[in-house]
């Protein structure tokens, strides 16, 4: 069916990140000895925790990417000494959640602390499986300079007015493209979906590049969220206001499902089962020009040892669906909770993830990603960071409701099924909107 013209209007502003000055950030990591003993400080490598007196093992839960490995990896790493180790088990986006639930249904946790995202974090702390941690930031602010982390990030990331996440770093869906290519088939970048197709279409026409745009669209878990990216500039919700009641089956989501398969003839056919690594894959290798991917995910494609074409690399606010509409885009918000049925002192596991979102581990972040410090994110010289913040205004995170992996996870099949033809859209919209229902259902909600 042919995209109408609907423009809807545009929301307020959720959240308000410094573009310029600084909350004056004081050190995150205080001076100290090695572990030798209790109430001294284990400082090898800027890590500053009570040592435990007798042997400790924390494992931590984080998958591995360019953006999370710095905010790990400075417990695991910066924090192993005398009779503390800091494990960081290998795992990937896609087996973390796995591992949590399994890790937290158990009667002593496998993962101590655990790497937490939006679509998961509500469920986390609505079933009671990570610590609350309101006091113990009341408590150690001071020491490891929590007030340098921006406010309105540890908004988004508490549930139900309370803290059970310390943020690590935010990222916005961006536009990433070629500068040497448009310029070479005389367009700009695209602020529409139509004006996108029709830039894909040029570059396919007037290049060697046959399939000129990738995103991530495997309905494992990635066309869920471009379905709620494109409904979401459209002006549409996944959820009635208020309720646990999905509203997938009217006139926006069918729109939404239409304008994704759209896009299908200017990319490769196998999107259907691309996720973030392919897409990249495709930038690097010159075998697309145009993509949308997460901000926290691109520092690969301009970096000259791993991006053939780094030096052309560009980025952009996503476009709209519609002309007026929104970017296509939503805000993420990744982080440190700890788990509620650890055998490890919760002091202790506290003051890691207080490292592991410290002002050293942001510091080694900010060539990848946009920190949750806000002036180690001022200062950061990030090719990507100019889009984000010009993006951040009109994104929004995804529901806090704790159903909310649930319903993601069950939106992959019907989504995936329209958007590649199975199906029809409004086949697509019902069947998701079932299964929705079942998923919120099932979850106990």
């Amino acid at each position: 069916m042919p995209l109408g013209s609907t423009a809807p209007a545009r929301r307020s502003v959720l959240f308000g990140f410094a573009a310029a000055g600084s909350l004056g950030l004081l050190s995150a990591c205080g001076a100290g000895s090695e572990v030798s003993g209790a109430g001294e400080s284990a400082a090898a490598g800027g890590c500053d925790v009570d040592a435990p007196t007798t042997a400790t093992t924390v494992n931590v839960l984080a998958y591995a990417s360019t953006a999370t490995d710095p905010f790990s990896k400075a417990m695991s790493d910066g924090c192993t000494s005398g009779e503390l180790t800091v494990e960081l088990p290998p795992t990937d986006l896609a087996g973390q959640h796995q591992r949590a639930v399994q890790s937290f249904s158990g009667p002593t946790a496998s993962y101590d602390i655990v790497e937490t995202y939006g679509s998961i974090r509500p469920l986390y702390a609505d079933r009671g499986w990570v610590v609350q941690l309101d006091d113990l930031i009341a408590a150690n602010s001071d020491r490891y300079a929590l007030d340098g982390i921006d406010p309105a990030l540890m908004e988004a990331v508490a549930y139900d007015g309370k803290q059970y996440t310390l943020p690590t770093f935010w990222g916005v869906a961006v536009m990433v493209y070629r500068k040497d290519v448009l310029e070479q088939v005389g367009k700009q970048v695209p602020t529409t979906f139509a004006e996108l197709i029709d830039t894909a279409q040029a570059i396919k026409d007037q290049t060697d590049i046959s399939a000129p745009l990738a995103i991530p669209f495997n309905p494992s878990g990635d066309i869920a969220s471009q379905f709620n990216q494109a409904l979401h500039s459209l002006g549409g919700d996944l959820f009635v206001e208020g309720q646990a009641v999905p509203s997938l089956d009217g006139e926006l989501p069918v729109k939404a499902i239409t304008a994704l398969a759209s896009l299908l003839p200017v990319m490769s056919d196998q999107v259907m089962s691309f996720s973030s690594p392919e897409v990249i894959t495709q930038l690097q290798t010159g075998q697309a020009a145009l993509g949308l991917l997460m901000s926290g995910r691109v520092a690969d494609l301009t970096d000259p040892d791993k991006s053939k074409f780094a030096d052309q690399i560009a980025f952009a606010v996503p476009p709209s669906v519609e002309p007026g509409g929104l970017p296509m885009t939503y805000l993420s918000v990744d982080g440190f909770s700890i788990a509620e049925n650890s055998a490890v002192d919760h002091e202790l596991l506290f003051q890691l993830a207080c490292v592991g979102t410290g002002e050293g581990a942001a510091k080694a972040a900010a060539s990848a990603t946009i920190p949750a410090r806000t002036d180690i994110a001022d200062a950061a010289e990030l090719p990507v960071k100019e889009a984000a913040l010009a993006t951040l205004p009109d994104a929004e995170p995804l529901p806090q409701v704790p159903y909310m992996a649930d319903v993601y996870t069950a939106l992959g099949a019907p989504i995936g099924a329209a958007v590649s033809g199975q199906t029809s859209a409004q086949e697509g919209a019902a069947a998701a909107q079932a299964a929705a229902v079942a998923a919120i259902a099932s979850a106990g909600y």
